[in-house]
């Protein structure tokens, strides 16, 4: 057998050495051509059951997905219990023992969407153990440390939807990234200018970076791309987290800490500079009570102007609270 060689081995190790450099647009044509594998295996009534993105491989001209070693029929049922997979990318519903189906393979690229999106392995900062498996049941999903175009997000949402009924078919999915990619509406290309402006501006305001590809930390218990037996029991039936859904979250970048900001802020009028920053870091009490998309345990201090707001402990407009007589951050 004769294969191309992917001089850059898996995605994620390309990811880890360029992603920096990646523009929305560039993302969005690697999704696009992960999504029409997937289709194309869809269509030949077979589900790979291990989409990850350490078993896609970036060629040169292509993106493509590889070790089809547990791929079956999608007729195929089975009485085992067995679950071979990677913790994050397996769906809630298989977690629980359910058959696979085309809709498995489906929220596994709602991750894939999300890690390509962020550059960041999803939930890198826990262990991947029977707790995370309960809390992805429950509804946790990955959460953004940065800006993201909201149509981008409500595509990444549905494909993670907790009843796989409502995720859509691969065929739409790569029917909607590739009108995204040769012929984006006025929408989504004023999403992604406002989104890139507003990451350009954090990076550069947090910490200059000389590195193209993407540094953090991993959980020693996070077995990122090792396959192994997930066999738990008793899990929780499966579900949509409010928040996570709660359309008012689809800025991504709504932060619940000392105040509340809304990054539904003309970037014409707010530009943000090094003599007027207002810093807000998330904490585990953020990460508990919003559900507002950002990593888990973020240790990122985002950098944002709010000259011309002001708010009282409350997150309130200061306009509306001056009778109360609160202190004022």
């Amino acid at each position: 057998m004769v294969m191309d060689y992917a001089e850059h081995g898996n995605l994620r190790n390309y990811l880890s050495t360029i992603h920096n450099k990646l523009t929305l647009n560039d993302k969005i044509i690697h999704l696009y051509r992960i999504a029409y594998g997937i289709k194309d295996i869809h269509e030949k009534e077979l589900i790979h059951r291990d989409l990850h993105i350490g078993n896609l491989l970036k060629l040169k001209y292509n993106t493509v997905i590889t070790d089809m070693g547990l791929c079956k029929p999608a007729d195929y049922n089975t009485s085992e219990n067995n679950i071979y997979g990677i913790l994050p990318y397996v769906a809630p519903e298989i977690l629980r023992g359910q058959s696979y189906a085309k809709a498995s393979d489906v929220y596994s690229f709602g991750i894939i969407m999300y890690e390509i999106i962020s550059g960041l392995s999803p939930y890198h900062d826990v262990s991947h153990d029977e707790n995370l498996a309960i809390k992805i049941c429950q509804g946790l999903r990955p959460r953004f440390n940065i800006k993201v175009p909201q149509l981008i997000i409500h595509l990444i949402k549905t494909c993670l939807d907790a009843n796989p009924l409502n995720r859509p078919t691969a065929k739409t999915i790569k029917e909607t990234l590739g009108q995204w990619y040769y012929m984006p509406s006025e929408e989504l290309q004023k999403q992604i200018k406002e989104a890139e402006q507003i990451n350009n501006n954090i990076s550069t305001c947090i910490k200059p970076s000389t590195s193209l590809g993407i540094s953090y930390k991993t959980h020693s218990g996070a077995s990122i791309y090792t396959s192994r037996l997930l066999n738990y029991n008793n899990l929780p039936e499966p579900k949509n987290s409010y928040d996570y859904y709660d359309e008012r979250n689809d800025n991504i970048i709504s932060i619940k800490a000392s105040a509340s900001l809304s990054l539904h802020i003309d970037i014409s009028q707010s530009k943000i500079n090094d003599n007027n920053l207002f810093k807000l870091k998330t904490s585990d009490v953020c990460y508990e009570k919003n559900d507002s998309i950002i990593n888990i345990n973020s240790s990122v201090s985002l950098q944002i102007d709010i000259s011309q707001l002001n708010f009282n402990e409350d997150g309130e407009d200061d306009r509306n609270s001056k009778s109360k007589g609160k202190e004022k951050i």
